[in-house]
């Protein structure tokens, strides 16, 4: 251990590290045993989210990091935000998409490039910036990923439609 990563902060990065790998057996359980619901599937990614921004919160109040960095761990829940929003409060958006929030690949992957960007940023790390643009990228193909589901969906939901007459 060197000075720049004294013994305390070794700690708070154990915490971070018990809760990525209990998120991790938490959803293995869940699909292996069959008890996946509607409610795990949005509210498993919300407590993610929460979790990193407590965890961010608190090292910008300890060690004030420059905010640019801060924003690129959470650029995709930055984007997401407004997006998600939307699709809450227009009625007409989820008529027609009734999205399902079940996580991708790509979206697994960014959730663990924000943790180890997260982590970095714990520990001082020097690739703490690397690790940052890489939480922002998986986090953007992520995002565009979820936005593909999200109209082929739709698509899918309004073809059916047509096909039955109804629209």
């Amino acid at each position: 251990m060197t000075d720049a990563q004294p013994a305390h902060l070794w700690w708070p990065f154990a915490v971070l590290a018990a809760a990525a790998v209990t998120d991790v057996l938490d959803g293995m359980l869940a699909r292996r045993r069959g008890v996946t619901s509607g409610v795990g599937s949005w509210l498993d990614p919300i407590c993610d989210k929460l979790f990193v921004a407590a965890v961010l919160g608190a090292i910008e109040y300890y060690r004030h990091p420059p905010l640019l960095l801060l924003g690129l761990i959470v650029g995709r829940e930055l984007c997401q935000l407004p997006l998600s929003l939307i699709y809450r409060f227009v009625p007409v958006l989820r008529q027609w998409l009734h999205y399902d929030f079940h996580a991708s690949g790509l979206g697994k992957a960014a959730t663990v490039a924000q943790f180890m960007a997260v982590a970095a940023l714990l520990v001082d790390s020097p690739g703490q910036w690397v690790a940052a643009w890489v939480a922002f990228g998986v986090g953007m193909l992520a995002l565009g990923d979820y936005l593909r589901r999200a109209v082929m969906i739709g698509r899918r939901r309004l073809r059916g439609r047509r096909r039955t007459g109804r629209e």
